[in-house]
């Protein structure tokens, strides 16, 4: 088959949100301790931050990052966190049957985004937590008052206001598993009273709602909390029991019918409200997870080009979908992960760090002839998946190409047609490895990105490796 790809860049079709390559960490494993925060180690500096983990984190340009929880947020008590680190308490984390000594808490998880120039975005504790203590903990975070919570904060060393701009309405409260387990019209009650109280000690702030990947519940909640909130969130971990890789590298197209799917819900759920109201998807958990958690699952290529596929999906839903996080960003089913000596980058690392440092601000058309296939997943069939993936964004100066080859055995030779006038000189960066099954570990990198210069013109070809991830950078022409 020929292979053609026209973009078209007189045609915008959105705004592509970078905090779609946000990323999240939560106290299970050794995800915080021993993953990026490890203590009398000399990997690490006088906070106690992994510097080998902090550099990798600052390459992949982390634009928000989520945390404390995941299921540890619904039993986490900030107030255990702060202040002089041998006096705070121990606990024992019901969710995840561990004990915390809280030395990573609110003030060095604000410092840590900092560092990696990340926007921090914390997640309340709605399930043993009270109305009263998470409004405290946005006082101690937000308010430049003279009052108990802002003049603590100050004593603890920080005598301006963080100004958290995204604040999580609990997590997965639709769960039975989760503490504060309730139906969703408690939920959707509960959700509007702490977004307008909240909002009034800091009107900037934006809320994000429990989502359940669920109509029933996610109808409910936006219908009695949706004019106050911002975001409903969704979670999905695809857990495939196979190694075939053309079903791992299909699984982009299941979650883009969820995403679908709650677009839908949204707009239905808006014609409830008094008021037109913006309500943006937050995909705050996303994975592809095949073991158990705490095996610190390692991943391959296949998992890489699957986690490209999934930005090309959010790419054409940047409309809707205005933040995603991966859940992890190290070790337990992370992208980064360290022993005592070091650490190693996965494919998944490597997805990010290719399209987080390649994309534009604005996504424009692109119209792609490829030959497709079809599979399932879970017994919902997935058709028409392309073998060559395109997405285009653009810049005021770049226009970039984003270019999936699935195939495994054949390399694929593309025609592109660009409608306007653009350098001769270009960028090309893969992402690939011999097999599907190729994998980084502490002796042997088989995944990683290369690049190269290339020759191209308006009409131009292109030969793509196979089972590779590609960005085709090119410099708009200037008059």
């Amino acid at each position: 088959m020929k292979y053609r790809v026209e973009v078209k860049t007189k045609e915008i079709l959105g705004e592509i949100d970078r905090k779609i390559y946000g990323h999240f960490i939560e106290h299970l494993g050794r995800c915080i301790y021993g993953g990026i925060y490890e203590e009398n180690s000399n990997l690490s500096d006088e906070n106690g931050f992994r510097k080998d983990v902090l550099n990798a984190i600052k390459d992949i340009k982390i634009p928000v990052l989520r945390w404390p929880g995941g299921n540890f947020a619904s039993n986490y008590h900030w107030i255990d966190g702060i202040g002089q680190k041998e006096k705070r308490p121990k606990k024992l984390d019901t969710a995840w049957m561990s004990e915390d000594n809280n030395h990573f808490g609110t003030d060095e998880f604000i410092k840590y985004c900092r560092i990696i120039d990340a926007e921090p975005y914390i997640c309340l504790n709605l399930g043993t937590g009270t109305l009263d203590e998470a409004l405290s903990w946005v006082e101690y975070c937000n308010y430049d008052g003279d009052t108990l919570f802002a003049n603590l904060r100050r004593k603890n060393g920080n005598e301006k206001p963080f100004k958290v701009k995204y604040w999580g309405l609990g997590n997965e409260l639709y769960g039975k598993w989760q503490h504060g387990y309730t139906n969703p019209e408690n939920y959707g009650e509960k959700a509007r009273e702490y977004s307008q109280f909240i909002k009034k000690i800091d009107p900037e702030i934006e809320t994000i709602a429990v989502g359940a990947n669920d109509p029933e519940w996610d109808l409910e909640v936006i219908k009695r909390s949706g004019d106050i909130i911002d975001f409903i969130s969704l979670h999905i971990y695809v857990k495939p029991d196979f190694d075939d890789h053309y079903k791992i590298v299909a699984l982009p197209y299941f979650i883009e019918k969820r995403i679908s799917l709650l677009e839908n819900v949204i707009e239905v759920g808006k014609s409830y409200l008094r008021e037109k109201k913006d309500i943006k998807i937050a995909f705050d958990e996303w994975n592809i997870w095949r073991e158990k958690i705490e095996n610190e699952e390692n991943y391959n290529l296949s998992d890489g080009l699957f986690a490209c596929g999934v930005f090309h999906i959010l790419h054409r839903h940047c409309n809707t979908v205005k933040m995603a996080n991966l859940a992890q960003l190290v070790n337990v089913i992370g992208a980064i992960k360290t022993n005592k000596n070091g650490l190693f980058l996965t494919p998944l690392y490597y997805a990010f760090y290719l399209y987080s440092n390649n994309t534009g601000k604005f996504l424009i058309s692109s119209y792609t002839e490829s030959e497709t296939y079809n599979t399932e997943y879970l017994n919902n069939k997935i058709e028409n998946i392309p073998y060559l993936d395109i997405t285009a964004s653009m810049d005021e100066e770049y226009i970039y190409i984003h270019v999936i080859n699935r195939k495994i055995e054949n390399e694929i030779e593309v025609d592109f047609k660009i409608d306007c006038e653009i350098e001769n000189e270009g960028e090309l960066f893969i992402l690939t490895g011999k097999k599907p099954t190729s994998k980084n570990d502490f002796s042997k990198e088989e995944v990683k990105i290369v690049n190269e210069k290339i020759t191209i013109y308006s009409s131009f070809k292109i030969v793509f490796r196979p089972i590779s991830a590609n960005v085709i950078k090119i410099k708009k022409k200037s008059f």
